[in-house]
């Protein structure tokens, strides 16, 4: 199949999911398209490594400061906008169309079809809902979809009934699954772990891990409200605070110095190296107190053949059967939370069944492959 020539559209610097998942869909492109960022950053250097041609246009800061929690400012920064979505007009010329991948790309993007600006796929990864988006926020969005883009793709069918729950069209909504690579799993060196496990100083004591930014929503402190029932486990926690949470991050610092927990908790920030820390792990954990609108590291964790605990909410309910390819505790629950992984510690041999079907579901379901062939059929529809 031919691939379109797409500007790819996003507002970060940093690496979160979106950005991830991004990564892939641009390197599989990197011969007919460009990346449009509204910021420098870590994200442009994972590009240009993959050999994705990149452009930055640095967007006015009160783009950039806008939350989608917040209302007055998003009408503040309507002129930034407006002057943003010339850029991706005058830079989408070349293009077949545009891809958005983040809320504040879409709505620069959609504006600049006002502007003779290229067709517009919005690729939604965010639940819709007042939980994370004001009604102003919500209501422009909603509005500039239902009138400015040829297609939304939601990462999950929980995504998508968010949307149309909110007034999106239906027969705007194609869902595309994330797909992940195996190959960085699948080929790690046999001493990786061992050698993690001897930095951290652990040994062989029990090790579940969590690997998201640091975020309220994210739930990390719910992970160590658990290892208060779990004398002897210890916790890893990798990622940082991103968007201004450095106060959560303080939290869980404060937390893992306490005495019940002091020594127990490994906190490494930001790393690279994701596969072999999941694989020193025994579990995986997904600890989201809101509706996660996909849940990438629910697959990375099966990809790493690790049992994996998720909070039975929004995307993460499509990509676990409860009990056969991982398990599903209540989103919050520290306690529910510490009898799952107990019990999973208590049983090797279950748990090691659980990872393994869990390791087929995901390579079977989410590879990186499913997500190209959708991804593809979704924009040779525009």
């Amino acid at each position: 199949m031919k691939r379109r020539r797409v500007l790819f559209v996003d507002h970060a610097a940093v690496l979160g999911g979106a950005e991830l998942s991004l990564l892939d869909l641009a390197t599989a492109y990197r011969d007919t398209s460009e990346v449009l960022l509204f910021a420098d950053g870590p994200f442009r250097e994972r590009l240009e490594a993959a050999q994705v041609k990149v452009k930055v246009i640095p967007a006015p800061q009160s783009i950039l400061a806008v939350k989608t929690s917040g209302g007055l400012s998003a009408v503040k920064a309507l002129p930034a906008l407006w002057w943003m979505a010339r850029q991706i007009a005058a830079a989408g010329r070349e293009f077949d169309l545009v891809h958005a991948n983040s809320q504040k790309a879409f709505i620069a993007a959609a504006i600049a079809t006002l502007m003779g600006g290229r067709p517009v796929v919005w690729h939604l990864r965010d639940i819709v809902t007042a939980q994370h988006f004001s009604s102003v926020n919500r209501a422009i969005a909603v509005f500039l979809a239902n009138h400015r883009v040829s297609q939304v793709l939601v990462n999950s069918r929980a995504t998508g009934e968010a949307f149309i729950a909110a007034g999106g069209r239906k027969d705007l909504v194609t869902l595309v699954y994330n797909g992940i690579g195996s190959d960085p799993f699948d080929n790690l060196a046999s001493d990786q772990s061992a050698q993690i496990r001897d930095q951290l100083g652990i040994g062989d004591a029990p090790l579940v891990g969590v690997f998201s930014r640091l975020s309220y929503w994210k739930g990390q402190h719910i992970l160590l409200e658990a290892l208060q029932e779990l004398p002897n486990v210890h916790a890893l926690l990798v990622g940082k605070a991103l968007f201004g949470e450095a106060e959560y991050a303080s939290r869980l610092e404060a937390m893992a110095a306490a005495p019940e927990l002091a020594g127990r908790v490994h906190m490494l920030g930001f790393r690279n190296d994701v596969p072999a820390l999941m694989s020193a792990g025994n579990i995986v954990v997904h600890t989201s107190t809101e509706p996660e609108p996909f849940g990438r590291v629910i697959v990375e964790g099966q990809l790493a053949k690790r049992p994996v605990v998720a909070a039975a909410a929004g995307g993460a309910v499509e990509l676990i059967q409860d009990g056969v390819t991982g398990h599903l505790v209540p989103p919050g629950d520290s306690v529910a939370l510490a009898k799952v992984i107990g019990n999973l510690l208590s049983d090797p041999i279950a748990a090691d069944r659980l990872a393994e079907r869990g390791y087929i579901h995901a390579k079977d379901t989410f590879s990186l492959e499913s997500l190209l062939t959708a991804f593809d059929q979704a924009l040779n529809k525009v």
